[in-house]
């Protein structure tokens, strides 16, 4: 049974050897491809249009996936959504994690929180971790974010927030969509962060 599904779309320091194992499918993107090959991990599926990289370096993924698939230069979808839908078809329950470093295009930056949003994704790179928390009471793990110095909340609408547990704190707090209200906290020594809002929220945890 696959209980998680790791896309990779770029190069990155990340130790990706714990996700080699018969419970998680590797999907693979573009340049993403050659990081799992360069660390020995398996492809299970390649998926791009692959126009940034070479010749004989498609040749190589093709001859190390499992399964690849070339798509159209010209499509509606970026790459990395077209890999999450496959995904949600290969498991409708299985977690999904997109691995991903920032580029210098804003653009495509800015669309990965629309596809947490959208998907329920969870973004990790060498700096930060990104995922929807949805709306209700919600309770991070301490021990899950000490390597972290900030923390971040966004809300694609206005939205009440309560936080508990952080270096700033604050009850009811009106968060308007977008709005940098709530940047640049902080975790607090072995405090469990509590939060409780009406909407689901982006959160943005940076090293």
């Amino acid at each position: 049974m696959i209980k998680n599904i790791v896309i990779v779309t770029s190069k990155t320091k990340i130790d990706l050897s714990v996700f080699n194992n018969d419970q998680t499918y590797i999907i693979g993107i573009e340049r993403g491809c050659l990081d799992l090959i360069e660390k020995n991990i398996k492809i299970d599926l390649a998926i791009s249009d692959f126009d940034q990289v070479l010749d004989e370096e498609l040749e190589m993924i093709k001859s190390y996936s499992k399964r690849i698939q070339i798509l159209s230069g010209e499509k509606d979808l970026l790459d990395g959504e077209v890999a999450i839908k496959e995904a949600k078809k290969i498991s409708s329950t299985a977690n999904i994690l997109f691995i991903a470093n920032p580029t210098k295009r804003y653009d495509m930056n800015f669309s990965i929180l629309n596809l947490i949003f959208k998907y329920g994704i969870k973004l990790l790179n060498d700096e930060s971790v990104i995922f929807k928390i949805p709306s209700g009471k919600t309770e991070l793990e301490f021990s899950n974010f000490q390597i972290y110095t900030f923390i971040s909340f966004f809300s694609k609408v206005d939205t009440t927030i309560t936080l508990k547990n952080l270096k700033y704190e604050c009850d009811k707090l009106e968060l308007k969509a977008w709005e940098n209200t709530c940047i640049s906290n902080a975790m607090v020594l072995s405090k469990n962060p509590i939060i409780n809002t009406n909407n689901e929220i982006i959160c943005i945890a940076t090293k």
